[in-house]
């Protein structure tokens, strides 16, 4: 496994990125509606891939919200590769890049009904600091 940082606009990543909307417009099913798919307008500060044998299978981004506030966004990992700490790996980038920036809050946004991702996330140090209906925010002190 290999963790790198790789330019947003690398077609490893677009690519990642397509997949992971996709998934996310399969499992929200009728609230798709209430997801966007990325676009260059989110303003990603920094992307990371991860590969095996060469090949791409997952990628975390970040981007700064604020003075010494990031937030995360996009992790995916492709499905075959999922249950491996792979996401894990991909968080500590994270967080050691937001530190090097001067950091002391990450936040991310996800939905508290993907129960995988929420459940990694408490187990990385997040809490819940805000929910509306299935949207959540979560918040670790970095």
């Amino acid at each position: 496994m290999n963790i790198v940082p790789v330019k947003i606009t690398d077609e490893s990543v677009l690519k990642l990125f397509s997949e992971h909307d996709d998934y996310m417009i399969d499992f929200l099913g009728d609230d798709k509606w209430c997801y966007i798919r990325y676009h260059e307008n989110e303003n990603i500060e920094k992307v990371w891939v991860v590969s095996s044998d060469n090949l791409p299978i997952g990628c975390i981004a970040y981007r700064k919200k604020a003075d010494g506030i990031g937030e995360i966004k996009r992790l995916y990992i492709k499905e075959e590769y999922r249950g491996n700490g792979i996401s894990k790996e991909l968080l500590k980038t994270v967080e050691c890049y937001a530190k090097e920036q001067g950091c002391h809050t990450l936040f991310l946004d996800t939905r508290i009904t993907l129960e995988p991702a929420v459940s990694l996330y408490r187990s990385f140090g997040f809490n819940i600091v805000f929910q509306q209906g299935l949207y959540i925010q979560m918040e670790k002190e970095v």
